[in-house]
């Protein structure tokens, strides 16, 4: 048994063992969070082993460090019931299949969406460390490597947060003295390049928690707040002036609070509960009701819990309201505003995608291992839900889905 075997047997057995004895849990009660290299909670998710425990407890395994997130919705809604129809039957148009393993027995994941037809693919050995990164033609299969990802002496973050714009594909990584190097390279592929450094602290979670690439620039903000950029070809680190204390939620919206760790208490304010569009001024501020709690909020919509403990999604506003399906699995609003993934059965016995707007579901064929579920990944655009199954690799893509 190697180290990340062995890191999984002790956090499902951990967890195992404590999720029968948290009764009375606050819906976003965090049981263990390391907070070193964690982004905004969709993110996260993405770039993760995720697997959920029965009895509620969502473990997130990520090169040896975990982050065990015990809500109290997963155990007090219950499980729904499986859904009547696999994802093949029910949205055939959006389903992809292909192998799972790249060059050299790499693991494929999607990582970002390059345009209508490619798929930003990392080429990935154990849960974070990404060797290459290729442009996947989704409709053909044709694969061509863009470049090889570096390590350099000392990487204790791996490469995070892959963004797409400009012609170029830009990520970060950190090193042991407490730097985040930012890095781009051509999409028409070339040698990667650190175009920036930025001064992190590690071990108070203070590192990049949103990266994106807008025009001929790298966006980013980190964990402590504050959003800067920085030109794809090298330069000065300019900070812009209206966000200090924000974070990057989708450019040109930045917003307060950020991430867990970069607040004084989790939980205390929904996630981008305050947001500002930096191009035009526009400000908005999320509504909340006598009696309920937001959990977060996205540029439309917000995710929250009644006094009941039920989920909810709704517009920014407050209108709008539906009612969540299945327990919260994400601490994110639904992705494209309508998407969502639950895990069903009291064990769990799979996990199912919901449209929150036709009400259709499906089952997506991930099978138990035991005590435990795996949960699907999504890219960094929502538009691309990802899992494995045996040595095939399933994309759902919901574009596809009207």
């Amino acid at each position: 048994m190697n180290e990340v075997e062995e890191t999984l047997r002790r956090t499902f057995g951990q967890a195992a063992e404590q999720a029968p004895r948290l009764p009375g849990m606050l819906p976003q009660r965090l049981e263990r969070v390391h907070l070193r290299r964690r982004r905004r909670s969709r993110m996260a998710l993405a770039a993760a082993a995720v697997v959920l425990v029965s009895g509620g407890t969502l473990a997130v395994v990520r090169g040896g460090e975990t982050t065990t997130a015990v809500q109290g919705e997963v155990a007090s809604q219950g499980r729904v019931e499986a859904p009547a129809e696999p994802v093949e039957k029910v949205w055939p148009e959006a389903v992809l299949k292909v192998v799972g393993k790249g060059y050299g027995g790499t693991r494929w994941q999607p990582a970002t969406v390059i345009d209508d037809r490619t798929v930003l693919m990392t080429a990935r050995e154990g849960f974070d460390s990404t060797r290459a990164i290729y442009a996947y033609d989704i409709e053909t299969a044709a694969q061509r490597k863009i470049a090889d990802v570096p390590e350099p002496a000392g990487t204790v973050t791996f490469a995070s947060d892959f963004a797409v714009g400009g012609g170029h594909v830009a990520w970060w990584t950190a090193t042991e003295d407490s730097v985040a190097h930012l890095w781009a390279v051509p999409l028409a592929g070339g040698e990667a390049k650190i175009v920036a450094d930025q001064r992190i602290q590690i071990d108070d979670g203070n590192a990049i928690d949103g990266l994106e690439v807008v025009n001929d620039k790298i966006v980013f903000s980190v964990h402590s707040g504050g959003v800067s950029t920085v030109p794809l070809g090298g330069g000065t680190v300019e900070p812009i002036k209206e966000s200090t204390g924000m974070h990057l939620l989708t450019w040109p919206w930045i917003g307060t609070p950020g991430p867990p760790g970069s607040q004084p208490e989790v939980g205390s304010s929904p996630l981008f509960e305050r947001i500002l569009n930096v191009e035009t001024g526009e400000t908005s501020t999320a509504v909340a009701h006598p009696g309920e709690r937001l959990r977060s909020c996205g540029v439309r919509v917000c995710l929250g819990t009644t006094s009941s403990g039920e989920s909810f999604y709704r517009q920014r506003d407050g209108s709008q309201e539906r009612k969540a399906i299945g327990p919260p699995l994400m601490l994110e609003p639904p992705t494209q505003d309508r998407f969502s993934f639950s895990s069903y059965g009291p064990q769990p016995a799979g996990v199912a995608l919901y449209d929150l707007v036709s009400g259709k579901s499906a089952s997506l064929g991930i099978k138990p291992e035991g005590n435990s579920i795996r949960l699907p990944t999504v890219d960094s655009t929502g538009r691309i839900f990802s899992y494995p199954i045996g040595d095939d690799l399933y994309m759902i893509d919901l574009s596809k889905i009207r």
